[in-house]
């Protein structure tokens, strides 16, 4: 398994792909820079402030990273290297655990990637420029920031493992984009369209939705015109176990399919 790790982590250095992404959040975070910047100044309350007003932007990760995970699934069969792995004496269900831990870290690299380079020049702006930076609600801007990346990554990963299912067992790199972006905006929209409906079981499933509880940890969830936000320990012990539910049910599908059916590349 650790070499395999290691092969894993080889090869996405090489990927044009990963290289192009990291890319797109260096340019995204300097955008996000320049525009927070530009609307409110560079004034702070708090040094953890920025992150705060970061974070509910971190929406697009969801549009960008599951898309990596689905070429990043379906690569081994695309050009047949799934093949000699096994071959080589590595399990099935090693492959799918050591391609999803990888994707685990890609996630964690790019969420810590996109808010750090953010939060770096942000405060270099703020210092450069002789802005206020106070010390109002430290703690609680810290919570609120810490929460936020620890459920982004882990909503990431649900989304991840959903993708990889579909990638394993679609095997095809078209298709599973296809159906890939079918389940992004299809949560999307389950979350926009029915969260109002007038059929409690249509709200029910909305209200369960990955999306619904993305919108609430950051803070972007609109009810009856007011933001609900995540109040209590059960709103807590809810999102947290939604996506790991997700996160355990797909890597059962997928290490239960690739185990049982032929590998064609």
């Amino acid at each position: 398994m650790i070499n395999f790790l290691k092969g894993e982590a080889y090869y996405l250095k090489k990927d044009s792909m990963f290289r192009g992404i990291c890319f797109m959040f260096l340019f995204a975070s300097i955008l996000l820079l320049v525009w927070i910047g530009t609307q409110v100044g560079f004034d702070i309350s708090s040094p953890a402030q920025p992150l705060t007003m970061a974070t509910p932007l971190s929406l697009f990760l969801y549009f960008i990273i599951p898309i990596h995970a689905c070429f990043f699934a379906t690569e081994g069969f695309e050009y047949g290297s799934v093949k000699n792995i096994i071959a080589s004496g590595q399990s099935r269900s090693s492959y799918i655990i050591g391609k999803y831990l990888t994707e685990i870290k890609v996630i964690i690299w790019w969420v810590f990637q996109f808010f750090g380079i953010f939060y770096a020049l942000y405060m270099a702006a703020t210092l450069t420029t002789g802005s206020h930076i106070g010390n109002n609600n430290l703690s609680g801007d810290l919570i609120t920031v810490f929460s936020a990346l620890g459920f982004n990554i882990l909503y990431l990963a649900a989304y991840s493992a959903i993708v990889m299912m579909v990638g394993m067992l679609v095997r095809k790199t078209a298709s599973a984009v296809v159906i890939t972006f079918l389940i992004i905006f299809g949560d999307f929209m389950l979350f926009g369209y029915l969260k109002d409906s007038s059929y409690a079981f249509l709200r029910m499933v909305s209200d369960n939705t990955l999306m619904t509880q993305i919108m609430k940890f950051s803070g972007m969830y609109v009810a009856n015109s007011q933001h609900i936000l995540l109040a209590g320990i059960n709103d807590y012990i809810r999102v947290t176990l939604i996506p790991i539910i997700i996160v355990a049910i797909c890597l059962i599908v997928t290490l239960v399919s690739f185990e049982k059916r032929d590998i064609h590349t």
